[in-house]
């Protein structure tokens, strides 16, 4: 039910029947980048790519807002020191995310999420691997 009903939003699973909307208009009509600066979308078991440090995940929230003449900017840079920050996980960012306990790793994720901007973020069971400390953090982002 709820994994469906993600997948369908982040277009990864068409619906059999109807349309699925936002803000009016017909996902599969949005433009990718559009679709990626309104609607950020976090799976239920994400899989970094081996080596990359938690302030690298982080940084490629703000892929959406990037393009071939803007590249990283000093909101991108705001953005992630933000997201670390509302995460824990500042003094973290340089280390490898496949270093992370299980927690570590789901609130790396989360932040790369919170970096992304947009106005509404899906969450795929987001509390999974955290403490309870942490699961009443991420519920206040």
């Amino acid at each position: 039910g709820k994994s469906t009903l993600l997948r369908a939003l982040a277009r990864l699973l068409a619906p059999r029947e109807g349309v699925v909307e936002l803000d009016g208009a017909a996902l599969h009509s949005v433009p990718t980048r559009e679709l990626a600066r309104k609607l950020g979308i976090l799976p239920q078991s994400p899989v970094a790519p081996e080596g990359l440090t938690v302030g690298d995940l982080v940084g490629r929230g703000r892929a959406p807002h990037q393009t071939w003449w803007r590249q990283w900017s000093k909101a991108d840079e705001e953005a992630v020191d933000a997201a670390l920050a509302a995460t824990g996980l500042t003094e973290l960012a340089d280390r490898a995310v496949d270093e992370l306990s299980g927690g570590q790793r789901q609130r790396a994720w989360i932040a790369m999420a919170v970096a992304q901007g947009t106005p509404v973020l899906l969450l795929d069971e987001p509390t999974t691997y955290l403490d309870l400390a942490h699961q009443v953090d991420v519920l206040d982002l």
